[in-house]
């Protein structure tokens, strides 16, 4: 009896051992289980901040790239409307991405995805600025060519200018040269006697004066082009005004001159004498009395009769 309940002790204790040995093998595994969990959990959770960080520098990447852009489109403006459309492209790109990384949480594929797209992005901004860089030195040399074409003709308009100066100077003294000049000019009051037939009296009364005689000579000019030339005669009065029968003008010097008479003579080098009668409405007062004569645009003679 007492071997039997030994025996039954002996088993008792062998299940014992047996049933904590499960145990402790159970405890190590769910221990085991445990730091294996912790140790992926920390992995992933590394993993995560790592894609969040990276992330962060991909946005701060686009941003600087932007940046990069606009300074560019600076650079750019007015150069060529083919950048325009490489612009517009590169807009497209970066708006693209920072959708992409405005998401959130980035999967380790989108990540790649956002690396790779942004690696484009900065191959076509490159190629932008290298674009910009060509077209602005073009366009340095178009300009110091037009500026050396401008200096070039202003130097030429300078000497045309000159030139034009020079040959207007030479007609000028050529037309003066053959300018008629008018000499021996006397102006005296006339009017003519009733007695014995008519006859012309000299008279320096004003009451009495009915006409101004004026005599004068064209002198000889070789040069001067032959042929029919206008004389005008203009009388001023002692009051400065013009003596005038009708409203008649000529140019003298570019400026309109009215005068009194006119007469036409032919002229052939020659010196040749001529009379012109002035008359006036109504009488003539006392006083100095002024004479012109022009031809051909020029004032060719003048002179000064008293009437008492």
């Amino acid at each position: 009896m007492e071997i039997q309940q030994k025996e039954k002790d002996k088993k008792s204790k062998t299940y014992l051992m047996i049933l904590i040995g499960a145990l402790l093998a159970l405890n190590v595994g769910i221990g085991i289980n445990l730091w294996l969990g912790n140790k992926e959990k920390k992995a992933l959770t590394t993993k995560v901040e790592g894609l969040t960080n990276d992330k962060n520098v991909l946005q701060n990447e686009v941003k600087g790239l932007e940046t990069e852009l606009e300074s560019l489109r600076t650079e750019n403006q007015g150069l060529n409307e083919q950048l325009n459309e490489k612009d517009l492209a590169i807009e497209q790109k970066i708006k693209q991405i920072k959708l992409l990384l405005n998401k959130g949480k980035l999967s380790e594929a989108e990540y790649k995805k956002a690396k790779a797209e942004i690696a484009n992005l900065r191959s076509q901004i490159d190629d932008y600025a290298l674009r910009v860089a060509e077209l602005t030195k073009q366009n340095e040399v178009l300009t110091e060519q037009n500026s050396s074409l401008n200096e070039n003709l202003t130097i030429e308009q300078a000497r045309s200018a000159e030139k034009d100066r020079t040959i207007e100077a030479k007609d000028k003294k050529i037309s003066q040269a053959k300018m008629l000049h008018a000499s021996n000019i006397r102006a005296t009051g006339v009017r003519e006697r009733k007695l014995f037939g008519k006859k012309e009296v000299e008279t320096d009364k004003a009451s009495k004066v009915e006409e101004v005689k004026v005599q004068f000579s064209i002198d000889k000019n070789v040069i001067a082009d032959e042929g029919d030339k206008d004389i005008f005669i203009k009388l001023i009065a002692p009051d400065g005004s013009p003596i005038l029968t009708k409203l008649q003008v000529t140019k003298v010097d570019g400026t309109d001159v009215s005068y009194t008479e006119k007469k036409t003579i032919e002229y052939k080098n020659d010196r040749v004498d001529e009379v012109v009668y002035c008359k006036k409405q109504g009488s003539f007062t006392k006083g100095e009395y002024i004479v012109e004569l022009f031809s051909e645009g020029y004032r060719i003679g003048t002179a000064k009769f008293t009437l008492k």
